[in-house]
This record gives C-alpha cells, sequence and structure tokens, in this order.
C-alpha cells in the first residue's frame, strides 16, 4: 500500500509537499494531489506548466539504497503508459527519455524522481504532471492533452484511482 492521498488545493509544489510531510510529520508514504501548483518544476529546476483539471501528483515511499532510486525513471515511465494504453485502449503513446511521455511528437505527460533523507532513512518522490484536460502552449516543444487526443474526459480523481493501483502492483510499499 502506497499510504494514503493527501488532497490540496493549493501547493507551492506536491514534490515539495511530499517532502515537507516526511520530515515535517514523519509520514512514511502517500500521493500528494494538488489543483493547483505555483512552483511545479521538472528535470534541472525547468518550470512545470500546471493547469487545474489536470493531474499534479507525487508519490513518495521510502527506499532502501540509491540504486532503487535510479530505476525509478524508467519504471514510472513505463506504470503512466500502461495507464495510458488501459484507459484509451490505444497504442499511440511513446516513452521519450528521460522523462516524458508523447502522442506523436506531442508531450502528454512528464515526471520528476527526486530522493532526500529523513534521519537515515532514503525517500524517493515520483512526481507526475499529466494534460488531462488542457496543456500549456509551449514555445519550446509541442504539447497536447488526453482529452483532445481521445475525445475521452478523466477526472483527476478517476485517473488516481487507475494510476494508484498500478504503482501498487509495482512498488509494493507499506
Amino acid at each position: 500500500m502506497l499510504g494514503s492521498i493527501y488532497y490540496y488545493d493549493y501547493v507551492s509544489s506536491t514534490n515539495n509537499e511530499a517532502k515537507n510531510l516526511a520530515e515535517k510529520y514523519k509520514i512514511t508514504s502517500g500521493l500528494v494531489i494538488a489543483d493547483c501548483q505555483k512552483h511545479g518544476r521538472g528535470r534541472f529546476g525547468k518550470k512545470w506548466t500546471s493547469i487545474k483539471g489536470n493531474f499534479m501528483g507525487s508519490f513518495f515511499f521510502p527506499v532502501k539504497n540509491y540504486k532503487e532510486v535510479s530505476k525509478m525513471q524508467h519504471l514510472s515511465l513505463n506504470i503512466l503508459l500502461k495507464c495510458f494504453k488501459k484507459i484509451f485502449k490505444s497504442t499511440i503513446f511513446k516513452i521519450k527519455e528521460p522523462n516524458d511521455i508523447l502522442i506523436g511528437d506531442r508531450k502528454i505527460s512528464g515526471i520528476l524522481i527526486e530522493s532526500f533523507k529523513v534521519n537515515s532513512q532514503l525517500f524517493v518522490i515520483i512526481g507526475m504532471g499529466i494534460n488531462l484536460v488542457k496543456n500549456p502552449m509551449l514555445s519550446k516543444y509541442k504539447t497536447t492533452n488526453l482529452y483532445k487526443e481521445s475525445k475521452k474526459k478523466m477526472s483527476v480523481l478517476d485517473f488516481s484511482k487507475i494510476l494508484i493501483k498500478e504503482m501498487e502492483s509495482v512498488y509494493k510499499c507499506s
């Protein structure tokens, strides 16, 4: 079990909030979801544009060592890919290494893996941003959203349920 779900209307960053829950409140695992995050980020601190109605969430849980952390990127992308294929019954999705999922040449999702220690316990955070219903218009690369591509509208809650089930089948955490 990946722990409890912590839902917020607004956070600075779901990854930051996950770390705060572990450090300040000694919570060992869970999923942080927010309707809005002001300082969402991607790799190398790049800004992640957060739009209400899309999934912005961060799983966090303890791991044994940094070798486990290094495996999270690939595993998490494959979990998302499996979710998308299951929900939308399509094979149009593809992984763009190191941390994105595309439909054609358009980005629909990104992940950010971070680790930290509380006392001597190592934790991993798997932050995910998924364009469920809207996508930002960016100059650096093309984006899209799942609703636009599939005409199937999915709520954050419904998507979360499917994602949690897939995450729990891979990451057997307590």
